[in-house]
């Protein structure tokens, strides 16, 4: 189904949904005047019961010009409406769509989205300007305050708030300019998130860093999940300095980290044969040997196969995954073998790791996506059929979101995207 956003005179008081507040009256009730001020003075002293809150008269964290007034719009009303395309939604192909696409100002789709699907989705992805300087970002908004209501909405001084007025209407694209931008935006993105679910940002060197502060006062520094490294191209222009640069970023948080289970791609089982006849199946050579940190002295012994004479030991800095009397249980299981033929430089047995005991059927995830697939060339055939013009710069491989996606450790569960690249696919 397709819908379109059309700008209303006054707000419907669509409002973003927050547990915050609720969580705070619930527990902390005699923290709250009657007028339903919360009281930050008596909450630090009910906390300063527990012995084991320690109160620290330092911080750390990430302001700039314009963030008072980011989280002004992050909880301020929306000021459109949704209204259905029907024209779109007639057509046949489209009659069975279980897809909802929105066309209009993301931060304005989420906050639509913030009652319906509030703490209801799994995965989230967007693909934000990069402030690339010719990328086109600027930061506008048509929010009109005046001097006097930015200071009383946002608490701040006139002098800031003119400042900050002055700065929204330039069409800047400073780093403060991208930050009030991206502030609202993921701030209602993690209301939409479930308590397992994660976020995927892709971002370059331009704004990186900017977004990692961001993200880990939004979502807090302990939820960060990985930084992915994906592969953009082969070959760049010649650069002043000598430098090719052929990556991006993807950027992932969680709603809450202990509860994110993400899973690789699936086990290939190639290397898995049975050419002993084993009883307990299929199996494949496996490292018995691991780190070592050389203090313990424990578990580097020699050991010698009987057949050809070869004693191996670990190696500098492993020690074998076995004491002496693990190795003699392992070889009275079958579980090694004694080569009867092999190179001087070859170890002189073989550890089996059998396939029916791995503990999971998937890979651990790999933050470097490296594969050629994962390149902006391959992206741009994929548009190329629907398009006779150049419709993006930097277009994202749909398989690249699909790898994405398939991370998440689930079959069934609702995904928010602002790609492009997935949007022109679905309008096909």
């Amino acid at each position: 189904m397709a819908v379109n956003m059309k700008k209303q005179q006054t707000t419907n008081n669509i409002k973003i949904q927050s547990k915050n507040l609720e969580i705070l009256k619930n527990n902390f009730p005699q923290c709250f005047d009657k007028n339903g001020s919360f009281d930050f003075g008596k909450f630090k002293q009910e906390l300063s019961k527990n012995k084991d809150i320690d109160f620290s008269n330092e911080s750390y964290g990430m302001d700039w010009l314009g963030k008072s007034y980011a989280r002004l719009l992050a909880s301020d009303e929306a000021t459109t409406l949704l209204k259905e395309n029907e024209d779109w939604n007639k057509k046949q192909e489209n009659q069975n769509s279980e897809n909802l696409l929105i066309k209009g100002d993301n931060l304005e789709v989420l906050k639509h989205l913030s009652n319906a699907y509030y703490e209801k989705i799994k995965m989230i992805y967007i693909d934000p300007p990069y402030n690339t300087g010719g990328d086109g970002f600027v930061y506008q908004d048509d929010r009109k305050f005046s001097v006097e209501e930015l200071s009383q909405l946002a608490g701040i001084d006139e002098e800031k708030a003119k400042r900050i007025l002055d700065f929204t209407e330039s069409k800047s694209n400073s780093h403060s300019a991208w930050l009030t931008f991206m502030y609202p935006r993921l701030y209602v993105a993690k209301q939409l998130l479930k308590n397992d679910g994660v976020i995927f940002v892709s971002i370059d060197d331009n704004e990186v860093s900017q977004l990692r502060l961001l993200m880990d006062e939004i979502f807090g520094e302990e939820n960060f999940v990985a930084e992915f490294i994906r592969k953009t191209k082969s070959i760049s222009s010649d650069s002043k300095i000598g430098i090719n640069s052929q990556h991006e970023y993807c950027i992932s948080y969680s709603k809450n980290i202990e509860k994110v289970n993400l899973i690789g791609f699936e086990k290939e089982y190639n290397g898995y044969s049975n050419p002993d006849n084993d009883p307990k199946g299929d199996w494949t050579s496996s490292d018995p040997t691991a780190m070592d940190d050389g203090r313990l002295n424990k578990n580097i012994n020699p050991i010698r196969n009987p057949i050809t004479g070869k004693v191996d030991y670990p190696g500098k800095g492993r020690r074998w995954r076995f004491n002496e009397d693990g190795f003699e249980k392992l070889v009275k299981e079958g579980r090694i073998i004694f080569k009867k033929k092999h190179k001087d430089s070859e170890r002189g047995f073989i550890l089996k790791r059998y396939k029916n005991e791995l503990q999971s059927e998937y890979n651990v995830v790999q933050t470097l996506l490296i594969d050629n697939k994962y390149l902006n060339q391959f992206a741009t055939k994929e548009l190329s059929p629907y398009f006779d013009f150049k419709a993006f710069d930097f277009p994202k491989p749909t398989t690249f979101i699909l790898d994405l996606v398939s991370f998440i450790d689930e079959s069934d569960f609702i995904i928010l995207t602002s790609s492009q690249v997935l949007a022109q696919q679905e309008m096909q």
